[in-house]
């Protein structure tokens, strides 16, 4: 398997400790995350899409304690289902309470973000579905 485009980012823990992440994108089908916590072995993660292999990888690092710090991991930020057809979930709005979304918003779910605007899966999906209105 031939990997792709790859990114260097921070997980933080809930006792101020921070890990390094390294993350890797298959470029090809199908949609395929690697990644690796500090010195540890690769993981994969394969999903319909870039944010869904996300969502899987952010849930590995939940579970021993600590939050991805990426775009795609903020309360704020979620891919519409066109965006999620168009490039595979790469990119995503930066939702904004009572602003219709726009083109402007769009952010790339693997770029960075301070360790104080991530949330876990769980808090992100319940502020999707309060920001939508959904009820649970």
């Amino acid at each position: 398997m031939t990997m792709g485009e790859g990114f260097d980012l921070l997980a933080g823990g809930s006792d101020g400790t921070s890990v390094q992440v390294s993350l890797e994108l298959s470029d090809q089908a199908p949609t395929m995350l690697r990644m690796k916590v500090a010195d540890s072995a690769w993981q994969e993660f394969q999903a319909s899409n870039w944010f869904n292999c996300l969502i899987a990888a952010r849930l590995s690092l939940e579970g021993k304690g600590f939050l991805l710090c990426c775009q795609g991991a903020r309360p704020d930020v979620f891919p519409s289902g066109m965006l999620q057809q168009m490039n595979l979930g790469r990119f995503a709005y930066f939702l904004k309470p009572g602003v219709p979304l726009s083109e402007d918003d769009v952010v790339d779910i693997f770029a960075r973000a301070d360790i104080s605007e991530v949330a876990s899966v769980e808090d992100q999906r319940v502020a999707v579905f309060e920001f939508f209105k959904i009820s649970r």
